[in-house]
């Protein structure tokens, strides 16, 4: 009790402290260099004209209208302060934010600010306004994070080319890798040097079952493309679904491309053997957490910051002390040839857009403030806070957080309205790499899978994601990808699982033209080529 109670104290007296350095910060705000071209350095905020901005703005799912106070958060009123606006914030809960959201855009009433992700946004393109012409050549940094870089502007972008919705983005480069014990590498004194290939990997996983036969070589939550994608694209060079294929730069269909064969060919002799996780198909997170935890997976694939904190907390919490996961790199081609997986990065974490009702000196004011969420000072702001209040800068020059305030965070003793936190801010921003944000970065575990990942050129980006379909194409795609995907997964089980002979794998292949496979990709390669010539036509 009396630790609580010194931690809601500590946490008292910095809000103090946060209101004085906000404060100082307010009234310095036209000094700061926010890395736009706006006029507001030079104009005091009294002789801007002043805008009443109202947003439309989904609740987290823990949170409640109870949680907001009624004073706003610190900010919020920041930001009101600063950029001389007055929000008029359209709070509404998780549970029925959808259905909201559909009613508020076919009213005569429509926030300035809408929010969600894109597709929810894409439906109603025709109501927001094209900022294309607003950003390039003002907003500096809105414009080097939305154009000048081909993949990030693809993933923001109409399928006509224009930007009507601003997106947050994770910086994150480091997703799923291939994960292992690596206290049983060092115990079993395996060369990870020497283990590249999958026929490398096939001799490793035989050991496995020789030193601990109730272990699992490889096991993975992710079910059938998991198994596929995960453990495979990295020397076949396909995915389960549709990926683009680099060697041509089309979208293919990677189940029914002729290098499946192969891959499911060797993961039906790692099944029969049982060097891969016999209940793949159904396994889910509970049991493979229990399993990894339990001495029951040997090698696994999963999101390598948050699992390797993840495994040595829980290993820490049971008093295991010697037990620990390493990334290693995605299986090769063949022993020169690196493999690679592919991710999403940046990441979309939803956005916003701007009505069209709203005028456009409100528009220029807007993208003036997201423009700054997208500068060096904003960047910090938004992510961290305040300095000396919530995070300090540490002898290496890195970020850490306030101890006192993490853990009233961590600890709930702080109200959720008491955080440093605001609606817009929340909304978009520039989401630092998470590999190097305070709770990972004290394993080096993980900051040795980000050098090997990147300094390796492991990772490559994920191009499917830019694809972007009209609303016409992407009921149609909706309608086929039903069936096809089905097809695949029921088939593609058999296959591994020895419930259907590899003879019938031609049968399967033809199967895929009942299902209208061939319109399926031409729909995806259309809409792929329109993106890239949209990136010729926008990206400098």
């Amino acid at each position: 009790m009396k630790k609580i109670t010194k931690i809601v104290a500590v946490f008292l007296c910095l809000i103090m402290a946060f209101s004085v350095v906000a404060c100082s910060q307010t009234k310095n705000s036209n000094d700061s260099k926010t890395g736009n071209n706006s006029n507001n350095d030079t104009a005091s905020q009294s002789e801007r004209k002043f805008y009443k901005i109202s947003m439309y703005s989904t609740l987290h799912a823990s949170s409640s209208l109870e949680d907001i106070p009624k004073e706003g958060f610190y900010l919020d009123r920041l930001y009101e302060e600063k950029f001389n606006v007055k929000f008029d914030f359209r709070y509404v809960p998780s549970a029925n934010s959808e259905e909201v959201f559909n009613i508020t855009m076919a009213s005569n009433d429509i926030p300035d600010i809408m929010t969600g992700n894109w597709n929810n946004l894409h439906k109603y393109a025709d109501a927001f306004w094209d900022l294309n012409d607003f950003i390039i050549g003002k907003y500096k940094n809105l414009e080097k994070y939305f154009f000048d870089d081909p993949y990030v502007y693809a993933l923001s972008a109409e399928p006509n080319g224009q930007i009507k919705i601003l997106n947050m983005l994770s910086e994150q480069f480091l997703g799923d890798t291939l994960l292992v014990r690596g206290d049983l590498i060092e115990k079993w004194g395996i060369d990870l040097s020497k283990v590249k290939t999958k026929e490398d990997w096939y001799e490793v996983f035989k050991l496995v079952k020789e030193k601990n036969p109730n272990m699992v070589p490889y096991m993975t939550r992710k079910k059938t493309e998991g198994v596929i994608q995960r453990l495979c694209e990295g020397w076949s060079g396909i995915k389960q679904y549709v990926f683009v294929d680099e060697k041509d730069n089309t979208v293919k269909y990677g189940a029914a491309d002729p290098r499946m064969k192969e891959v499911v060919t060797w993961l039906r002799k790692l099944y029969q053997e049982g060097l891969i996780d016999q209940e793949y198909p159904t396994t889910d997170t509970t049991k493979w957490q229990e399993k990894l935890l339990n001495d029951g997976i040997f090698l696994t694939h999963d999101n390598a910051p948050s699992r390797i904190t993840w495994a040595a907390t829980e290993w820490a919490n049971l008093g295991v002390t010697d037990k620990y996961l390493i990334a290693v790199p995605p299986i090769q081609p063949d022993a020169n040839t690196p493999g690679y997986t592919t991710i999403h990065y940046p990441k979309l974490r939803g956005g916003l857009a701007i009505y069209v009702g709203a005028e456009k000196g409100k528009v220029d004011r807007i993208l003036e403030m997201c423009d700054y969420n997208f500068s060096e000072e904003g960047n910090i702001l938004v992510n961290y806070g305040i300095e000396n209040v919530s995070f300090y800068y540490g002898e290496d020059g890195l970020i850490y957080d306030v101890p006192e305030y993490r853990q009233a965070v961590d600890n709930k003793t702080m109200p959720q309205k008491d955080q440093i936190k605001g609606t817009f801010a929340s909304t978009i921003r520039l989401e630092p790499n998470g590999v190097y944000t305070p709770q990972y970065r004290r394993y080096q575990a993980v900051l040795d899978a980000a050098k090997m990942y990147e300094d390796g050129g492991l990772i490559k980006r994920n191009w499917v994601e830019v694809i972007r379909f009209s609303n016409d194409e992407q009921k149609e795609i909706n309608e086929l990808n039903a069936n096809i995907k089905t097809y695949t997964d029921e088939n593609l089980d058999k296959f591994i699982m020895g419930v259907k002979s590899m003879d019938e794998w031609d049968a399967f292949v033809e199967g895929y033209k009942q299902f209208k496979l061939d319109r399926y990709l031409e729909i995806y390669n259309a809409a792929y080529k329109r993106a890239m010539d949209a990136i010729g036509s926008y990206v400098k």
